[in-house]
């Protein structure tokens, strides 16, 4: 987005570097204003680093923690009206954030971060190193919680690569890319987590590290090394705590001279483990007194907090680095610091477990996008895993607050939203807001397509021309949104080769066992396609792991009485205990709170003897099963999920999801069937009329057994039903696809 900011400063003579570093320069002259956002009393307790989370004003405050491992405190509307925080700890932080020293977000929706400890085994372990983690707040220290149980996932953790004891900094580069600060060797470290093993897993082969054998680094017990990039001249900005130094790597020099092997202290499996020497190093600057770790960059700027005093150092390194001054804040016990995407400059404060933003005097023309209101968004990348923050619209209004966070009144503002896929709109906006007010503002309609979107929101221009703070201008969130409403009937069969089938949205989080299309086994034998649910692969038990499948939108406002929803579900336990679940759930108000329409479990939800053996159901494991959705006809918009919760027991199948009437859900496609006569006694005549083709047909009981199953090739045929019991079933019809179902009385007294 910064090739946004260049082309409205470019217009106005004013480069987008020049003016953000404006913003920091005017630390050194302005009078400051020092404000507490979250101290001991939100729960706040020995801060060492933050960050925020890219393009949103959600920050994270890292806890240093003990043996107990380090901790969260995530703040959302950071320093705006509204703010609130929550704290959160992973279950298994105890080794994957223990002893907490510094965290990067990187820009693909993940964080990684380390801990300055030898190893969580003992003895002479060196087993630690970077950990990678979701930023996704439905993820991150929510699934997979548990108490180490055995056999059970890790907790919510990503990823862990282990050659880097005593790691004090990291710093985000691309994708899964982090540079650490190892202070255990005394190096630094390029780390590629490359593929992730999924969250609690813990396959770490596809792992790959770079030493920087010659490029060395001093640990200071107690005290991080902060790090951080500048991506735009490939400069490693880090600390050098043992030697006071501020130190710069090129990222692009050096060259590899050799493989280097794990130690048996550290044994893990690497598809890469490299040896780099001779990379430009250069010295920032070197610190008589004093005691450097926290710092950042940006544009041209270096800050570089002081631990022992408080003061915060500004840099300018647009070439041979200098120091510009200090800023004398007084809070003895910084550590990381921030540039916020405000402009400001945010720290945290060790001794007196705070975070603390620092104010100058506000900018002449300074506009801020401060929310996004409409649509709800999260704020993550576009696969986050949440049925909600959900759009049910063809087109997209968006809705953004505007905050005049400068000193003169704004006229005028032009402001933008766009889509992932180039879609966009705009709308330039005249009035009066007067300095430290806001506004809420409606874009420009503009169409968009089925799917998860990530929206951009950012200003152009203010007061006819470039805002002189161009850090606060964007704001980013993400967001699903649904296809049109369609009309019943409705019929899903997962014959097509498309999963999730066209306008089905899936929820889920682990790449390892998930809801999946396959092809060998189908509803009552009739095909070999259906969806399966994995509860059954691997050997982590993923008890409590929920999947969420999405019907697309229905159009029940016309839908006749009697209207249900109808599919086929096969299931066998794997012991007497196992427990897997699968939850049929409804929303009217676009994904916004949902109720339960069906539920069944374990031996209720079973439709055969418990196996140990992966299940794959053969035809007669099938059952049908009907659902009332009596309670959302006459509304116009209604979504239908399948929830499946694991037991980690066996797999769950479904297939010939219908929606419509029992009378015959395919009559309008010309599909519809008779039987005679009706009720019926020994035998009954089933005429498919002017269906030529093969028919397979069931006569389903009302537990949902399959009683009786043919398949004809002739228009009509007799069926023998002379050893039915007594009572009511449902014959179903599936033609090419298309399925219809009728209700049969046998009575054997008439």
């Amino acid at each position: 987005m910064k090739r946004i900011y260049a082309i409205a400063m470019f217009a106005s003579g004013i480069s987008a570097a020049q003016a953000q570093m404006g913003c920091i320069d005017r630390y050194l002259t302005d009078p400051l204003t020092y404000t507490n956002i979250v101290t001991s009393a939100d729960q706040v307790d020995m801060p060492r680093d933050l960050d925020f989370k890219p393009n949103s004003n959600e920050l994270w405050v890292m806890l240093k923690g003990g043996t107990n491992g380090g901790s969260m405190v995530i703040v959302h509307n950071a320093g705006l009206v509204g703010q609130t925080d929550e704290y959160r700890k992973d279950t298994h932080s105890s080794h994957f954030m223990r002893v907490a020293s510094a965290m990067a977000f990187s820009d693909n929706g993940e964080w990684a971060a380390v801990s300055e400890i030898q190893s969580t085994a003992g003895g002479n372990s060196t087993f630690m190193g970077p950990a990678l983690w979701s930023a996704d707040p439905n993820i991150f220290a929510t699934v997979f919680q548990n108490a180490w149980v055995s056999g059970f996932p890790l907790g919510s953790h990503r990823d862990m690569l282990h050659q880097s004891p005593f790691a004090m900094g990291i710093a985000a580069d691309s994708a899964k890319v982090y540079w650490v600060m190892d202070g255990h060797n005394g190096n630094i470290c390029r780390y590629d987590f490359v593929e992730d093993h999924g969250a609690g897993y813990d396959d770490h082969s596809a792992g790959k590290i770079w030493r920087y054998t010659d490029v060395l680094v001093t640990r200071v017990a107690d005290i991080p090394s902060h790090m951080v990039l500048d991506r735009a001249n490939h400069w490693l900005y880090f600390i050098d705590g043992g030697n006071k130094q501020i130190k710069r790597m090129n990222t692009l020099s050096g060259s590899i001279t050799g493989n280097l092997s794990v130690p048996s202290t550290a044994n893990e499996p690497l598809a890469g483990y490299k040896q780099v020497e001779g990379a430009t190093v250069e010295v920032v600057d070197t610190w008589a007194t004093g005691q450097p770790c926290g710092i950042d960059y940006v544009d041209g700027r270096l800050i570089v907090s002081d631990n022992e005093n408080g003061d915060i150092h500004l840099y300018d390194v647009t070439g041979t680095p200098a120091q510009l001054g200090v800023i004398p804040t007084g809070q003895a016990g910084i550590m990381g610091l921030k540039v916020g995407p405000d402009g400001r400059i945010w720290f945290v404060n060790y001794s007196g477990d705070k975070v603390v933003r620092i104010d100058p005097l506000p900018m002449a023309d300074d506009g801020a996008i401060t929310g996004i209101l409409a649509p709800v968004t999260i704020a993550t990348e576009a696969d986050y895993y949440s049925t909600a923050f959900d759009l049910c619209s063809g087109s997209l209004s968006p809705v953004v607050t505007l905050l005049n966070a400068g000193s003169n009144v704004i006229t005028s503002a032009e402001l933008h939203a766009h889509l992932e896929d180039g879609t966009s709109g705009m709308v330039m906006w005249n009035g009066t807001l007067d300095p430290g007010y806001a506004t809420d503002i409606t874009l420009s309609d503009f169409a968009i397509s089925a799917g998860t979107h990530k929206l951009t929101v950012y200003i152009g221009s203010l007061n006819g021309g470039a805002d002189m703070n161009p850090m606060n201008d964007m704001l980013e969130g993400s967001f699903r949104a649904m296809a049109a409403p369609v009309s019943v009937p409705f019929n899903e069969s997962f014959e097509g080769s498309t999963f999730p089938p066209a306008d089905w949205s899936y929820m889920h989080f682990n790449k390892n066992l998930y809801m999946q299309r396959v092809t060998n086994a189908g509803g009552m034998g009739w095909s070999t396609a259906s969806l399966k649910m994995d509860n059954f692969s691997g050997d982590v038990d993923i008890t409590g792991q929920k999947d969420f499948m999405m019907l697309p939108p229905l159009d029940l406002s016309s839908a006749p009485s009697g209207t249900e929803l109808a599919f086929h579900v096969a299931y066998r336990p794997y012991n007497s205990s196992s427990v897997d679940a699968l939850r049929v759930k409804a929303s009217t108000d676009c994904g916004g709170s949902w109720s339960t329409l069906y539920d069944k479990e374990g031996t209720t939800l079973s439709t055969g003897t418990a196996t140990t053996s992966a299940f794959t159901p053969t035809a007669s494991q099938w059952r049908l099963e009907h659902v009332d959705v009596s309670s959302m006809l006459g509304q116009s918009e209604v979504i239908l999920m399948f929830e499946a919760e694991s037991n980690w027991g066996n797999n769950v199948y479904i297939d010939d999801v219908q929606v419509g009437t029992a009378v015959g859900i395919d009559e309008q496609d010309g599909h519809s069937f008779a039987i005679y006569p009706n009720p019926a006694t020994d035998q009954v005549r089933l005429d498919l009329g002017v269906f030529n083709g093969r028919a397979e047909v069931s006569i389903i009981d009302a537990t949902g057994r399959t009683a009786l199953q043919r398949s004809i090739m002739t228009t009509g045929q007799w069926l023998n039903v002379a050893e039915l019991a007594d009572g009511t079933y449902t014959v179903l019809v599936r033609m090419n696809g298309a399925i219809a179902t009728k209700p049969l009385v046998v009575l054997h007294g008439r």
